[in-house]
């Protein structure tokens, strides 16, 4: 079975979370372009954000899995 392994100290894995976030939390088109030149820079900047994007979509998964099993989410948001 494959398996993906995320360092903290991946450079790329750091870069594409953190413009990933700015795209999120500040949709813009500067932001948008900025995330466009990042990945034309080095194909494995497209397998970092990748990486980054299936770590968003699992902690989202996790908060969605447990309000439905019934724990309360008190002061939890989902975004």
């Amino acid at each position: 079975m494959h398996t993906r392994n995320h360092e903290p100290t991946d450079p790329a894995f750091s870069a594409a979370w953190q413009l990933f976030r700015t795209m999120h939390d500040s949709p813009s088109l500067a932001n948008a372009e900025q995330l466009i030149r990042w990945l034309g820079r080095d194909p494995r900047n497209v397998r970092a954000l990748d990486n980054a994007l299936t770590v968003w979509a699992l902690a989202g998964a996790a908060l969605v899995g447990s309000e439905l099993d019934g724990e309360s989410g008190s002061g939890r948001t989902l975004q």
